[in-house]
């Protein structure tokens, strides 16, 4: 597929671009940096939207949020998504979503669910993520080859957030197919008709036992529980109301889940992959948040970045943008744009990561990335202090999906465990 200009007056060179190619997901770097170098912005026609490739193009319109809306109300496509249609079960939880809202009701919700979300408040999780890394370590003790993907990465986040929210116990498998189906319900579009009934099934099943949690939490507030907090917070009177604390939910898991589980695993493989990190990180493991922090920047696992659509006729870069088009900030090409970061093919613990927008940038930041990286962290720094001889035993396999570079398999030798 070849990214053309809209404008006939444009005389860049054609370049190809094709994020479903096969190797794209393996290593998109070769394809990312030639879109820099040749089309930093261009209009992508089978997305739909525009394309940038760049770092400075990508903050300006991340933190532009009088011309570059984040909510896809906007864009001139927005009609024939379909994925609502495709599950209705969503439809309530996406339109009352942070990204759903328009800017006075975003800022409305954001400011009585951010303090629920601070550094702080997130700490406070640190023993129960610790304790669940540490249980899930204890079943790999005996495995030594195993695929770190399916018995690791996929094993912590689900039940993380299942413990965030105090969910009723009995009820842990429900929940964990709730979070499965949410996260899948994303691709809606690519899923086989017979596919789709399951799907909404457990949607369903998990908004009622949702609702369910926040109803008894409600009645019998918890002490030290993020649900509690976020029913009791309170400004000048106003509160969330139960579709927007069900919405705020869907989202922990769209986000605190799907990409938890990447990060992890592109953690783990450049972890092994790059040589003389993993000892490293052995010697001083206070460098786990940098190795972290790298990752995300160097090999950055969203496939299409982060959206915004026009609110306004706007020039960006030489080209004409018009009301309603979307664009599209490819995190993984920003994210190692030469011109932002000194030696940006280099994989560096010692890296300033200050400047990351992985994310997100300005008003619309990920509220939950502060669980993410908490998350990570304490995944990370447990494998290695207790596998410090694991290895890479072969390189990752990767699957389809149409958001992520989906790493499927990755398969590990452990090693002998420290005493």
């Amino acid at each position: 597929m070849s990214a053309q200009q809209t404008n006939p007056n444009e005389n860049r060179p054609e370049v190809p671009f094709n994020p479903y190619a096969p190797g794209y997901d393996v290593n998109p770097h070769p394809a990312l940096e030639k879109l820099r170098a040749e089309a930093p912005i261009f209009y992508w026609e089978q997305g739909r939207c525009w394309v940038l490739s760049r770092y400075e193009d990508g903050v300006t319109v991340l933190r532009d949020d009088k011309r570059f809306s984040p909510n896809r109300d906007d864009w001139e496509f927005a009609s024939v998504l379909g994925a609502d249609a495709l599950i209705p079960e969503m439809e309530e939880l996406n339109k009352n979503g942070l990204f759903a809202l328009n800017e006075g009701g975003h800022a409305r919700v954001r400011r009585l669910v951010s303090p629920a979300f601070t550094p702080r408040a997130t700490e406070r999780l640190r023993p129960e993520i610790q304790a669940i890394t540490d249980e899930v370590l204890d079943t790999l003790a005996a495995k030594g080859r195993l695929d770190m993907v399916k018995e690791f990465s996929e094993r912590i986040p689900a039940r993380v957030i299942g413990s965030m929210l105090k969910i009723p116990q009995g009820h842990e498998e429900q929940f964990l197919e709730f979070t499965n189906a949410v996260a899948k319900s994303v691709f809606a579009g690519a899923l086989a008709p017979e596919e789709l009934a399951p799907l909404r099934r457990q949607i369903h099943e998990g908004i009622v036992l949702v609702t369910e949690t926040i109803d008894d939490r409600r009645r019998n507030p918890l002490e030290n529980d993020i649900l509690t907090t976020l029913i009791q917070t309170e400004e000048q009177g106003d509160k969330l109301n139960k579709q927007e604390l069900l919405a705020l939910v869907s989202s922990l898991i769209v986000g605190g889940f799907e990409t938890t589980v990447h990060l992890v695993s592109f953690c783990v493989y450049n972890l092994l992959q790059q040589p003389g990190v993993l000892a490293e990180v052995k010697s001083k493991p206070e460098l786990i948040k940098n190795l972290v922090e790298e990752v995300l920047r160097f090999d950055y696992f969203v496939k299409m970045g982060a959206a915004r659509y026009a609110r306004e006729d706007v020039e960006l870069g030489g080209m004409h943008i018009k009301k309603g088009q979307m664009l599209l900030v490819l995190l993984g090409s920003v994210l190692r744009d030469e011109r932002a970061f000194d030696k940006a093919h280099v994989f560096d613990l010692q890296r300033n990561a200050n400047v990351s927008i992985a994310f997100g940038h300005g008003a619309h930041f990920c509220l939950g990335a502060n669980l993410a990286r908490l998350m990570v962290q304490i995944a990370m720094g447990s494998l290695v202090r207790r596998f410090p001889e694991m290895r890479l035993v072969k390189q990752p396999s990767f699957g389809p999906h149409s958001l992520m570079r989906k790493m499927e398999e990755l398969e590990v030798d452990l090693g002998s465990p420290s005493a």
